[in-house]
């Protein structure tokens, strides 16, 4: 049966197949062919997919307040290096939220501590610096929401593929059976969790195995954090790297275009390349209207929190 998405092997016959390449051609390997595709996925795929704002992407990572720490490092795998959204989490799981201030105003809101009142924050090169200071008696937790950057595409004989899901709530481990463990994985190397189905979304990321058994093909992981809804068929790969493009399904025709149209272009095809790119803009056209308003029965509700009105509401709240 037919997949609905491409690999890697069907994404390189896909490619060929539009740039009318033979198949036991030599000009192009493996290797520029998923080179193609990665840079297409970074110029053309994902730029597109952001620009429609449908929460595509959409990563969570909760990092623990430290004390006497005041400055946290936007998590280096988040599109542009920019977060969705931030917020302040207290013990009890409640959010509170945070809001941007410019750097040369930071010492306006070094009046209050936190947990007493909203907290701020201002970025500095590439971390998120909280004010007023860190104290030794914080605590909590932020929950910081960002993109995050596509795997980039490999050989399929890179990804492990689960065939069995073991969990061992005793000692705390959940064991994957794959159909192989490629040489490269070890209990040092950081490890992404991949969802094969349409949706394609990372799991999770650089998990370190507790122990990898080349003979049974097994992987074990510590449980904790491990998505819930992780299954049979889904992948594990080393981090950043994945064999599904990671994008929604329904783009892998576009992405394979795309690539198409860099072959032609390689090749001086001027003829065959204008043709590809009138296809390509045909493509996208139709496609990306399909991933539009992704709920159309329900309009996004517009709740103005940073209006004046919105504003003096939830201070009341706190």
């Amino acid at each position: 049966m037919a997949l609905p998405y491409y690999t890697t092997d069907t994404l390189i016959e896909q490619i060929k197949r539009k740039a009318m390449l033979p198949t036991n051609q030599s000009t192009f390997t493996e290797e520029d062919f998923l080179a193609f595709a990665n840079e297409e996925m970074k110029v053309g795929i994902l730029p597109s997919v952001l620009s429609v704002h449908e929460e595509f992407y959409v990563f969570t990572e909760t990092v623990p307040v430290v004390q006497n720490k005041s400055s946290y490092a936007i998590p280096s795998r988040a599109v542009g290096g920019r977060l969705r959204d931030i917020f302040w989490q207290d013990e009890n799981g409640n959010l509170v939220e945070m809001a941007r201030i410019a750097p040369e105003d930071k010492s306006i809101y070094q009046r209050s501590s936190i947990g007493t009142s909203f907290i701020f924050f201002y970025v500095e090169n590439n971390n998120i610096v909280v004010t007023p200071p860190i104290q030794s008696n914080a605590s909590g937790n932020f929950v910081f929401t960002y993109f995050i950057r596509p795997n980039e595409l490999v050989s399929e004989d890179r990804i492990a593929v689960i065939s069995n899901i073991a969990r061992d709530e005793i000692a705390g481990t959940i064991t994957f059976t794959v159909d192989g463990v490629p040489s490269l994985f070890s209990v040092t190397t950081r490890l992404d969790l991949l969802q094969s189905k349409p949706g394609h979304k990372t799991r999770n990321i650089d998990l370190l195995a507790t122990s990898i058994n080349q003979t049974n093909k097994t992987i074990t992981f510590l449980s904790a954090g491990i998505d819930s809804e992780v299954e049979v068929g889904d992948h594990i790969a080393l981090a950043g790297e994945c064999m599904i493009p990671q994008c929604p399904s329904d783009l892998h025709p576009v992405l394979a275009q795309r690539c198409a149209a860099r072959c032609l272009e390689a090749l001086g095809d001027t003829q065959g390349l204008s043709n590809a790119n009138s296809k390509l803009q045909e493509m996208e056209v139709k496609s990306f209207a399909l991933i539009d308003n992704r709920v159309e029965g329900a309009p996004k509700k517009v709740v103005n929190n940073r209006g004046l009105l919105g504003r003096s509401r939830l201070n009341r709240r706190w």
